[in-house]
């Protein structure tokens, strides 16, 4: 059910365009950015923005959870999901002993990494919560962004 709303994304690439036309810019990094400014065109701040197509309007998508099939929601914003995977969120969030504790990994692993926006994790537990459990298939990828993340604190602040 993740989705970006990114100024690039199909769906908001074409909602963009019927408002005003193209404003699509790419910057040396390589990012796509509406107005030559904003990643994300879906958020709450940024009002100065809105007469050109950013908005608050949730993009709204109905999923039937069956029962105890579901373990939890994690809930975050581009703080996070512009650093972690999904796959990492959700090993992140797998067996934690209680929400909290799920959403608190979450967001010490961004921060590990030297995550710069703010970030936001909100875990919401279902009926399997504690009852389903899976392979931590991230765990590798994890400690080799945690060790390539050493010293980058220090490279920023310079």
């Amino acid at each position: 059910m993740t989705e970006n709303h990114h100024a690039d994304a199909l769906v908001e690439a074409i909602r963009l365009r019927r408002m005003m036309g193209s404003s699509l810019i790419t910057d040396s990094f390589g990012e796509s950015r509406w107005m030559g400014a904003l990643v994300n065109t879906r958020c709450l701040g940024d009002l100065r923005f809105k007469k050109y197509g950013v908005t608050p309007e949730p993009q709204v998508k109905t999923k039937l959870l069956e029962g105890k099939d579901w373990a939890y929601l994690v809930f975050v914003s581009d703080g996070v999901s512009s650093v972690l995977s999904d796959g990492e969120v959700v090993d992140l969030a797998r067996d934690a002993p209680d929400p909290r504790s799920a959403a608190e990994r979450i967001l010490e692993f961004v921060q590990e990494l030297g995550g710069e926006d703010n970030a936001t994790a909100i875990v919401v537990p279902l009926a399997g919560w504690g009852k389903i459990h899976g392979p931590d298939s991230t765990r590798e990828l994890r400690d080799y962004r945690r060790i390539q993340a050493i010293g980058s604190e220090r490279l920023r602040r310079m």
